[in-house]
């Protein structure tokens, strides 16, 4: 691994729920720690150097390219196929088609970011469908366990899934520095006798698979695995995955929501809250989605990350980061 490798980014400045001063922030961030690097930034010329001018000293890191179009929140993935053509989000991309820049960030709407990509960057050889891989919070000394498909693909097939566990596992070694990757696959139990045919062929084969090597099959893993050690790689197909993040952020949401009513219900409340500030604050870091925010597309011809639509300013970074780690790295 070359540690001092320059890299170019590509970034879709207009993509997004937040404003643009978040996305310009975690520019802004990233920057000041990787000085050698140079971000390619998408979308309103006039809005994005308005933002810039607050971080005089990145400037010369920064590649300003201008474009009126944006593709919207609410932009259906084949509308974004025929009229978005030279919007912020498809330039962002090309540019990685074009090898002007090694990796691709957008908060962008997903399905249009998944359609372009595919159209632009092509699929590699013998990918069907390409996935999303997300990092979950987990128990492991990683702190983090790889989880695809969390929603491209609602019905994988079982060498989809077989293919999605060689992408996540070359994804975790990448990002945590490590050989070694335990799999699993998400089932409804345990036992090998439970599931449908499709997960118990995709079994078979990822046991066939996975005899020898540094890649370990550690067979079935329920729901509750996500966030345990048993297996660094969680593998499923799109529908399965999107439920179980969006039930996940659901979760953590309302568990969010029962400290707070709690504390502030009374001044005894009150008082343990300050009490426990710093443990809640070491507990809310450590559960923080945004230290390693950005769902990897893969299975394409070239490096796209998705970012949180509501990305903040360390949501962005994080994306970013997450970028230049695997841009230093060589696929296994």
């Amino acid at each position: 691994m070359n540690i001092d490798k320059k890299i170019t980014i590509s970034v879709d400045c207009m993509g997004g729920d937040n404003s643009i001063d978040d996305i310009v922030g975690g520019v802004h961030s990233f920057c000041s720690e990787n000085n050698n690097d140079t971000l390619i930034l998408h979308g309103n010329k006039k809005i994005i150097t308005n933002a810039l001018k607050k971080y005089p000293e990145i400037k010369q890191m920064c590649k300003v390219k201008h474009c009126d179009k944006v593709i919207n929140m609410g932009d259906k993935p084949s509308q974004s196929i025929r009229g978005g053509k030279n919007s912020s989000m498809w330039n962002a991309i090309e540019s990685v088609k074009a090898s002007k820049a090694e990796a691709a960030i957008s908060c962008g709407n997903t399905g249009s970011l998944m359609a372009i990509s595919t159209l632009l960057l092509r699929k590699l050889p013998d990918v069907k469908r390409p996935a999303i891989a997300i990092f979950w919070p987990s128990t492991s000394n990683s702190g983090f366990n790889v989880v695809l498909d969390a929603g491209a693909d609602i019905k994988a097939q079982a060498s989809d899934l077989l293919a999605y566990s060689r992408f996540g596992s070359d994804i975790f070694s990448r990002v945590f520095n490590t050989q070694w990757v335990n799999v699993g696959l998400l089932n409804v139990g345990t036992e090998t006798h439970k599931g449908n045919e499709q997960l118990k062929k995709a079994s078979e084969m990822f046991m066939d698979t996975f005899k020898e090597g540094k890649i370990k099959y550690v067979g079935f893993v329920e729901g509750s695995d996500f966030s345990s050690d048993k297996a660094d790689v969680i593998v499923t197909d799109g529908f399965s995955g999107n439920i179980a993040l969006k039930t996940a952020e659901g979760t953590a949401n309302l568990i969010k929501k029962f400290f707070v009513d709690e504390f502030s219900s009374s001044i005894s409340g009150l008082f343990m809250g300050l009490l426990m500030k710093k443990k809640l604050r070491r507990l809310k870091e450590r559960m923080d989605p945004r230290t390693l925010n950005g769902g990897v597309f893969v299975g394409l011809n070239g490096l796209v990350i998705k970012s949180h639509g509501s990305s903040d300013s360390k949501s962005f970074y994080s994306a970013l980061k997450l970028a230049r780690n695997m841009c230093q790295t060589t696929s296994t």
